[in-house]
């Protein structure tokens, strides 16, 4: 399943009385902090550095809650019934609908201090958290597209380097699509590409187009929407490169693990599914082929505040040490995550990595993908691709569908 599937699934429903119970405290004395629940090991990490905030800030009453399961619906919830933690987890292709009804506290007058040195983050992670001037979440981590590629599959093409731009990610890809075992069709290519519209607006950054512009309005009829879109799609069609479906797996990543394709663009999560099920591969990461700019999609989260919440003071302390260089080393020496701060990422000697060097360099053009629009976009979108890839309409012609869906008041 896409990572954005679930980020857009629920709308942020304000008006909807709903009570669950393990997700908050009665105790309004306390100021309280909320994230998912992901893992053991993670949630022992944000522990341990929640602990050494008490210890530098003794006066602070908090407690940690993460919310298990259906996080973004509950936090949303929450919010609607005025029973949401101080601080909480925002996701970064989420933001503008929390931002759009106006829940959350603005954070410009805190981040002013100069000790907190906002200019010290990734201006691209910021911008996922920006209202116009108003800043409405702190970035705490995130993950860019790079692409992925096997340095065996590249030598044994007698390729020195990956594809630096579109000619090339064509050329090398076709170069490196083979069949092996003499059935007559491919079972090895140079490209597994997902048919998702987060991956495809990569491209369609790269050449200067956009889902929808900053007056609100569609842009997936605009050329250079259309001509990124064709390029995508062109690449499955004329058979340089496939979809994990026609491969018989769940995703890209797995396609690459299992050595049936030489490429895929993905982000930091493939890593340790590599060093753990697929050791075997020798591969190395590179900014994404590079169209008429340098662009790339990323996936960020930050802290934010409710603006009903009555411990504003102290949940700004406790996102000041989280986000601070402190706060973010401690979490990013367990390698499961990027730090927002450019600072953090140099002491840590993260840019002389030859991996993590390729994701901090990404996020000086990486882009989060956000619409405004309501949650069943995304699922007509979904369908919009289905039609190109499943039932040979072009580009086009799924793009004029989806516009009439949007437009006609069905979306809005």
């Amino acid at each position: 399943m896409s990572k954005l599937t679930t980020c857009w699934r629920y709308v942020l429903v304000l008006s909807i009385v709903f009570t669950f119970s393990g997700c908050q405290s009665t105790d309004t004395k306390l100021t309280r902090l909320s994230g998912w629940s992901s893992n053991p090991v993670e949630e022992k990490l944000v522990a341990g550095v929640l602990a050494d905030f008490h210890r530098e800030k003794p006066a602070v009453n908090f407690k940690y809650e993460p919310i298990p399961g259906n996080y973004t619906e509950k936090i949303q919830l929450m919010l609607g019934t005025h029973t949401a933690p101080d601080v909480f987890y925002l996701r970064g292709e989420t933001a503008p609908s929390y931002m759009r009804f106006n829940v959350l506290e603005p954070l410009n007058q805190y981040a002013a201090d100069t000790t907190f040195r906002i200019d010290d983050f990734y201006p691209a992670l910021l911008k996922s958290f920006q209202k116009g001037d108003t800043l409405y979440g702190v970035p705490k981590d995130f993950n860019p597209y790079v692409l992925f590629y096997n340095k065996a599959m590249f030598g044994e093409a007698g390729l020195t380097h990956p594809p630096q731009n579109w000619k090339e990610l064509e050329a090398f890809s076709r170069r490196m699509t083979k069949d092996t075992n003499g059935d007559g069709k491919p079972d090895q290519y140079g490209l597994v590409l997902e048919p998702t519209i987060e991956m495809i607006m990569a491209f369609v950054y790269q050449n200067g187009g956009d889902f929808q512009k900053e007056d609100g309005t569609l842009g997936i009829l605009d050329k250079n929407f259309l001509d990124a879109l064709e390029y995508y799609v062109r690449l499955y069609r004329t058979g340089a490169a496939t979809i994990p479906s026609d491969l018989s797996a769940k995703w890209n990543g797995e396609c690459f693990g299992t050595k049936k394709c030489a490429m895929v663009i993905s982000s930091g999560w493939l890593i340790p599914e590599l060093r753990t099920n697929y050791n075997d591969v020798d591969w190395g990461v590179a900014e994404l082929p590079v169209g008429r700019q340098k662009a790339t999609i990323v996936f960020t989260n930050a802290y934010a505040m409710p603006k009903e919440s009555i411990h504003k003071k102290d949940g700004w302390q406790i996102i000041d040490y989280l986000t601070s260089q402190d706060g973010l080393k401690s979490v990013v020496k367990q390698g499961l995550a990027l730090p927002p701060r450019r600072s953090v990422a140099q002491n840590l000697g993260l840019y002389n990595d030859p991996v993590k060097r390729v994701f901090l360099q990404s996020a000086e053009f990486a882009r989060t993908f956000q619409t405004t629009l309501p949650e069943r976009w995304y699922e007509e979108a979904s369908v919009a691709l289905q039609m190109i890839y499943f039932d040979n309409k072009t580009p086009r012609e799924a793009m004029e569908a989806l516009n009439r869906q949007i437009e006609s008041g069905i979306l809005q």
